[in-house]
């Protein structure tokens, strides 16, 4: 569980009414006491993400999540945030307890979560005292059901069976970049002199990367642009691969021969958690902006600003010096991803390394429905820099 990072776990999010037993299944499903259980409806106010490693699952992040019915003030956005925990679920356990009167409420729930594709395992609580006929809901939901008593700790071993069962497949892909690499070659990854990170840490997506060369059994190598130079000539040969940084893209390209491979760590990013063709379609809409243009520059982090926020000026410098004006730029970070996309000419996107790909890929289908262009920082910069072309090749897009 602590080797895998949070954005690459499966997503696995309990909803359901009040007190309908959401946080009894979730410490009954783990074996561990961690959510507080009371008899009081409302307990959970909000959505609650915890790490774990549940017997013959795997790793994955359990979200427990506010009641579904709670319809006062307070309850309604309290239900949103739940509404939201979707964005991000790749598994869902949908509860009907049999306090209840009808399930009209876990229906339209049921329907919502079958539009975002998101597989639906019917989880029956409080079997010990109370009788729901299963039958009947089979008819109507076609999904699993599963029985259980927290009660009495009853039927969770048949639960984690059906959550390995009818976990999606492909929630995230196998690897970075294990296709485009094999055993004993060596990749060079380069990095900012200054790097914007914590002293004694990397970047979220250069640690990832790191370590999917190492379990592919790769040489890697770690230099700043400054000592790339001395590197190559201390080589044998010139490396397989180069990952560089978007900061340090015109020094790289200039110091490597034309035949060494080059992409980005947010190029690796964008194709391991969303959709690079997408992505690269949309950067070609950057050619096209008019002076007073909306554009939506959208960060998965939420954090203070550093630096200037060097990757987000930038952008916001050469998409208006394209543009041959001002353009009107907005900011989302985090969750605050607009639902209304309309207006937008175009939206740049982070690489997302913090997301997990649930979220990415559903803001690519939003931006999709609504026919707005949606392109990466990392893509971006390539197409600011005219090496596009390069930078895509060994993934065999065209750009």
């Amino acid at each position: 569980m602590q080797t895998t990072p949070q954005s690459n776990k499966m997503h696995i999010a309990v909803f359901g009414r009040r007190n309908s037993g959401k946080s009894s299944l979730i410490n009954g499903l783990t074996g561990m006491p961690f959510l507080v259980v009371n008899d009081k409806p409302g307990t959970t106010t909000e959505p609650v993400f915890q790490a774990f490693d549940i017997p013959i699952v795997g790793p994955v992040i359990i979200v427990d999540t506010a009641g579904i019915d709670d319809d006062s003030d307070l309850g309604r956005f309290r239900v949103q945030k739940t509404r939201e925990v979707m964005d991000l679920t790749d598994l869902s356990l949908l509860i009907f307890s049999g306090e209840a009167d009808d399930y009209k409420l876990e229906k339209e729930w049921y329907h919502e979560l079958v539009k975002r594709n998101i597989p639906v395992i019917g989880v029956i609580t409080k079997v010990d005292d109370h009788y729901v006929d299963v039958d009947l809901l089979k008819t109507e939901l076609k999904i699993p059901f599963v029985k259980i008593s927290s009660k009495k700790n009853i039927n969770f071993g048949s639960l984690r069976h059906a959550i390995r069962d009818f976990a999606p497949a492909e929630f995230e892909r196998a690897s970075i970049l294990g296709d485009l690499v094999s055993p004993g070659e060596v990749v060079v990854m380069v990095m900012p002199e200054t790097i914007p990170a914590p002293k004694y840490r990397l970047v979220s997506s250069q640690q990832q990367i790191l370590r999917d060369l190492l379990d592919h059994h790769v040489m890697a190598l770690s230099v700043t642009e400054v000592e790339l130079p001395t590197l190559l000539m201390n080589l044998k040969g010139m490396p397989d691969l180069v990952i560089t940084d978007s900061q340090v893209y015109d020094s790289v390209s200039e110091i490597l021969p034309a035949n060494v491979p080059l992409t980005t760590f947010a190029i690796l990013m964008a194709r391991f958690k969303g959709d690079l063709p997408t992505f690269v379609s949309g950067a070609e809409t950057i050619s096209s902006l008019q002076p007073g243009d909306k554009v939506l520059l959208s960060e998965a982090c939420i954090h203070h600003p550093h630096n200037g926020e060097i990757d987000r000026e930038l952008v916001k410098t050469k998409l208006q010096e394209i543009a041959g004006g001002k353009l009107e730029i907005r900011t989302s970070v985090g969750p605050d991803f607009p639902a209304d996309l309309s207006g937008y000419k175009l939206i740049v996107h982070c690489g997302g390394c913090i997301f997990n790909r649930k979220q990415l890929m559903n803001r690519l289908a939003s931006s999709g429905e609504q026919r707005v262009p949606i392109t990466n920082y990392g893509i971006a910069f390539a197409y600011f820099k005219g090496i596009l072309p390069r930078v895509l090749e060994i993934m065999h897009v065209n750009s």
